[in-house]
């Protein structure tokens, strides 16, 4: 059989490697097409893996990456376009902060010119975001323990019952936890010991010397929980320095827990959730903390920094590692959730909750385990007690398991996810009898917070709902670049809510999240992005006060997906510059985003503790001076009864005074018609008077003409305020 005569022999393919520059170089001929055609009917994703759910970190590679890694050239190809947009995105964003001339135009073009560019980067495969993790369902049965459910839904009722009076007792609390062992116990399917891991830590514990080894990543891990530690924990107690009434009204009910006032809701100051009150006290009971603003601030910074560990380990359920823990160093840096946590109000809750509520969920639609979906009811029935903001966490579940259901990901699996998700609910329902004890009782109380931003029960609503909301969605979602309200204690007014390294990322993320969903369809895509404006509803439902809307702590649940996407968008950069498994190339990469968490890192700490300290300091009172002078004047010649603060409009909350003078139930306040009631007696008194107040200033001198008046010098600008001094007859 002869051979074509255009088909290269092995001799001439001998000569082209002796004498490459007079014979043309012979190419031989690839593999069979074969078995790419296999490739491509039995793609890898498709495959189910043998391994357990938990030792899968990364999805399985796609096909079409290998087949591109074997025609990459060796030189390597650098992702200019990713660049280009990555440093127009940062420009743009820097472009919309805060200064005399700010204006949208010119940032909102650049921005559009960025995510066109970070669009294009992702079409041509140069900025390659990583693939969510491939869905291991394991079905298990669907079955119960019947009796024990039943016993324990019956238990619930009768405590549902002794919940009356707006208290919990040690008798309702043991039958509330008696019901939840039960039902819990019926549906828990127990997990399978891993003889491997109970025999080395056995051979661990029986050896005479330990020896520790700590992997590179651990480190890592570890160096970037202590930095997130060191921005939420820093200068606690100057940071921010004073408190306002708010802050009042939650130190009287904590002072009403220790007196035995064990409520379920807090119908003060407009009705509040229980949970930090019972934190607080016991933070004072058993560690003898002062009532005081570090006892607030320590409890929610502490709330706030728990949610950083389920931002790491969603990131990483969602994609992979690095995606969890690029996700929570910036969320841990950030200023947003910072000041949110350092306030000493309820609002980190809502972070918390929502982190652990969209672990544990996603978790178990991904893996079919109905443990998580028992672990999400858990922490949805305690969200209710945390901050009114979580009682939109229920709808987030509902849409979640929807959007998982409407796609082709659910045709296997439909059903166990949703008995999984009945199951959720009921328990959620059980831990929230409490509540729906009391709102029952005191619906108005429970629901004005809420009715009271929505409705019209406080005042009327100032044009259209429809339109109302509209304009609060459209303005909330530009909080992010541009303005995040004008909330002075837990904000700095009118700048963006993320920096210019996040609110860059963030937008890249969010026009490559929408470009891959409408190629691939991943319900999770859809997930992350509509999970955002239902977060916000807490405060873009705001209808009658839109100018609460936006504020950083009603949209806290939204951080969540908001640093998942600026995570998964800076380590989709990450791979434009690692695909091809080149050292050099990968050093760069891990460089460049370490330069820009650093430089968020020192933008974020330039915020919080310079630029919200300032801001917050000359808008709040100082009354922490005014206490320092009580307590002068009670450690040396007067007494506490002998103190007064004359009331006057718009200025400094009284009770303040005494809590943080040590006399947290003491109220100092007096008006000018009650001092003809004070008691004629020798003994020495102080008053202390704002100095626009000339009523109070003549009254006093009227009465006591023997006093004198000296200014006391602030160390901010404008709160001074003036002492009244009348020196004992004896």
């Amino acid at each position: 059989m002869k051979m074509p005569m255009n088909e290269p022999s092995v001799l001439d393919y001998i000569k082209s490697k002796i004498a490459p520059w007079k014979y043309p170089p012979v190419v031989i001929p690839s593999e069979s097409s074969d078995e790419t055609e296999v490739e491509k009917q039995h793609p890898i994703q498709d495959i189910q893996p043998t391994s357990p759910p938990e030792e899968i970190d990364q999805p399985t590679p796609l096909p079409q990456l290998e087949t591109a890694k074997k025609e990459i050239p060796n030189s390597f190809q650098w992702p200019w376009i990713t660049i280009l947009a990555l440093i127009l995105a940062i420009f743009a964003q820097y472009s919309l902060e805060p200064s005399p001339n700010r204006d949208w135009m010119p940032g909102l073009m650049i921005f559009a010119i960025a995510l066109g560019l970070g669009a294009l980067a992702f079409v041509k495969g140069e900025w390659k975001l990583s693939s969510y993790r491939i869905v291991v369902f394991r079905e298990e049965p669907q079955s119960i323990r019947p009796y024990l459910f039943i016993a324990g839904i019956l238990i619930a009722l009768i405590s549902f019952a002794t919940f009356g009076g707006n208290r919990f007792t040690l008798f309702n609390i043991t039958l509330l936890i008696i019901s939840l062992i039960l039902i819990l116990w019926s549906l828990w399917i127990p997990m399978r010991k891993r003889k491997t891991d109970i025999s080395k830590i056995r051979t661990f514990i029986s050896q005479p010397q330990w020896n520790f080894r700590i992997s590179k990543w651990t480190a890592l891990v570890s160096i970037s929980f202590l930095s997130a530690a060191f921005f939420r924990f820093s200068k606690l107690s100057q940071v921010p320095p004073e408190m306002n009434s708010d802050h009042a009204e939650k130190i009287l009910d904590v002072i009403r827990v220790l007196n035995g006032q064990t409520m379920i809701f807090f119908p003060t100051n407009g009705g509040r959730e229980a949970l930090q009150f019972y934190l607080v006290a016991a933070l004072h009971k058993f560690f003898n903390v002062s009532l005081d603003f570090v006892a607030l601030k320590s409890v929610t910074t502490a709330v706030g920094f728990l949610a950083l560990p389920f931002i790491y380990l969603l990131g990483k359920e969602l994609v992979n590692k690095r995606v969890g823990l690029i996700s929570m160093l910036l969320a841990g840096i950030a200023y947003w959730p910072n000041v949110v946590s350092r306030a000493g109000m309820r609002l980190p809750f809502y972070i918390l909750f929502t982190s652990m509520v969209m672990y544990f969920l996603l978790k178990g639609i991904r893996t079919g385990r109905r443990n998580y979906f028992i672990l999400t009811g858990i922490a949805l029935g305690i969200s209710f007690y945390g901050y009114s903001a979580d009682r939109i966490l229920p709808l987030l579940v509902i849409i979640a398991v929807a959007l998982f259901l409407l796609h082709k990901h659910s045709k296997q699996h439909g059903r166990q996810v949703i008995i999984s998700t009945i199951l959720l609910l009921i328990i959620a329902s059980v831990i929230f009898l409490p509540l729906l004890r009391y709102m029952l009782e005191d619906p108005n109380s429970f629901l004005f917070r809420t009715l009271s931003r929505m409705g019209t029960m406080e005042r009327p609503l100032p044009g259209p709902a429809w339109k109302i909301f509209l304009s609060n969605l459209g303005r909330a979602t530009l909080m992010f670049s541009w303005d995040n309200g004008e909330i002075w204690p837990v904000s700095v007014p009118h700048r963006p809510a993320l920096d210019i390294v996040t609110g860059a990322l963030f937008w890249l993320g969010v026009i490559l999240i929408i470009v891959r969903y409408i190629r691939e369809r991943n319900w999770l895509d859809i997930l992350l992005l509509l999970s955002i404006p239902i977060l916000m509803l807490p405060s873009t439902l705001s209808l009658a006060f839109p100018a609460e809307n936006p504020n950083l702590y009603r949209t806290g649940g939204a951080l969540i997906p908001v640093f998942l996407i600026i995570g998964i968008s800076l380590e989709g950069v990450f791979q434009s510059f690692t695909y091809q498994g080149k050292r050099l190339e990968t050093k760069f990469a891990w460089g460049l985003i370490v330069i820009l968490i650093a430089l968020s890192g020192v933008l974020s700490y330039r915020l919080v503790f310079k630029e919200y300290n300032h801001q917050y300091t000359l808008s709040a009172w100082n009354s922490s001076e005014m206490a320092e002078t009580v307590e002068d004047f009670t450690n040396t010649i007067g007494d506490i009864e002998d103190v007064w603060v004359m009331a006057y409009p718009y200025w400094v909350d009284t009770r303040l005074i005494g809590i943080i003078a040590g006399y947290p139930t003491k109220n100092f306040v007096i008006f000018p018609e009650d001092l003809n009631n004070l008691p004629e007696d020798s003994k020495a008194k102080l008053f202390l008077i704002k100095p626009e107040d000339e009523e109070a200033i003549s009254l006093l001198l009227e009465k006591y003409p023997n006093g004198w008046m000296q200014e006391y010098n602030s160390k901010v600008a404008a709160k001074n305020f003036l002492l009244f001094f009348v020196p004992p007859t004896n």
